[in-house]
């Protein structure tokens, strides 16, 4: 069994010595990655695209018209980039990179 888990602090201690009792390998990656997070970078650049320059009283409801008017090929693009994403990272075992690096054999 494998957990993915923040890099070792004196709080993770006693968790990492239990997770260890359990024979589950911890997999460490970084506290947080943006390239990682479809949300960061694609849905609210997306959202903010759509709705920027315009101005309204109801920001949920435009909102909602927004990600509504988000074509279903556009999430599906965006998975399949994540998904590249999590081999560029592996490939480069977690150290940072920048843009497409096609030579990252997949």
């Amino acid at each position: 069994m494998q957990k993915w888990s923040q890099r070792s602090s004196s709080k993770n201690k006693s968790k990492e010595e239990f997770l260890a009792t359990k024979q589950i390998t911890v997999l460490e990656h970084p506290a947080y990655s943006p390239d990682l997070a479809p949300s960061d970078f694609f849905l609210f650049p997306k959202i903010k695209e759509i709705l920027k320059g315009r101005h309204f009283d109801d920001i949920s409801s435009n909102t909602m018209a927004a990600l509504k008017a988000i074509q279903q090929n556009h999430f599906q693009n965006c998975f399949e980039g994540w998904t590249r994403g999590w081999h560029q990272c592996i490939a480069s075992q977690g150290e940072y990179f920048e843009g497409d690096h096609g030579g990252i054999r997949q």
